[in-house]
């Protein structure tokens, strides 16, 4: 077990949960189709989320200046975002990091969310040793149009990884086509899948769910739900 300790650095810093699955884009997939893909959905939670405590306007005119916070930029005497950075607005996070050894923070925008007319950008804290409150970072795309991150919207994701599994990995490669039988349980599989989208259209054969190959073999691991995060009391 591991712990990560969140230093407040700020009066009323933002909600820390658990990331949420829903999407707006995916609600508005056919029949919310999008959300039977389990490796998305569960990319979708797999660490935790800062929540924008209030709606923040920003407009970029595209020279070596940075963006004009048109509103939101404050709240009381508080700083929740600034435009320090040519092209860039930073929201303030108001917590330091702190994780255990040999664990360190990976920071960016939450999985499969997006922002019309902005990127998140992503980061590593080392062992998260540096004592001062994170800012994330925005780069705007828009050029002098008004771009809105709206109130309650995951300005930031995070999660902790062991930063020495990375350099202990040995990578390999070979073909498909060297397993006979691999390639003869993956036509199987496709045959299953097609046969399915035609007489089920729009639903899946959920065999990463399962684990299951064409003839119920268990070939992986069947899925127990996504996973559920401890969250800031």
């Amino acid at each position: 077990m591991s712990k990560l300790s969140l230093l407040k650095a700020a009066q009323t810093p933002p909600t820390v949960t658990q990331s949420r699955v829903k999407r707006d884009w995916m609600d508005a997939t056919y029949n919310k189709h999008a959300y039977q893909c389990l490796p998305m959905t569960y990319a979708n939670v797999y660490g935790w989320e800062l929540q924008l405590q209030q709606e923040v306007v920003v407009e970029w005119d595209g020279s070596n200046t940075p963006p004009k916070i048109l509103s939101g930029g404050t709240m009381g005497d508080q700083v929740i975002a600034s435009g320090n950075i040519i092209g860039m607005v930073s929201f303030r996070t108001g917590y330091s990091f702190r994780t255990e050894e040999p664990y360190s923070t990976w920071i960016g925008g939450s999985p499969n969310f997006f922002v019309d007319g902005a990127e998140p950008l992503s980061a590593i804290i080392p062992s998260s040793w540096w004592p001062d409150p994170f800012e994330m970072n925005w780069k705007i795309n828009k050029i002098n149009e008004p771009v809105v991150f709206e109130a309650g919207m995951p300005f930031m994701f995070f999660n902790i990884f062991d930063h020495t599994v990375l350099e202990e990995v040995t990578i390999e490669t070979d073909s498909l086509w060297s397993d006979p039988e691999l390639v003869a349980s993956r036509q199987k599989y496709g045959d299953m899948k097609m046969k399915n989208q035609m007489e089920n259209p729009w639903t899946w054969t959920k065999g990463i769910r399962t684990g299951l190959d064409a003839d119920g073999n268990r070939i992986g691991p069947a899925f127990t739900g996504l996973p559920k995060l401890d969250e800031p009391k």
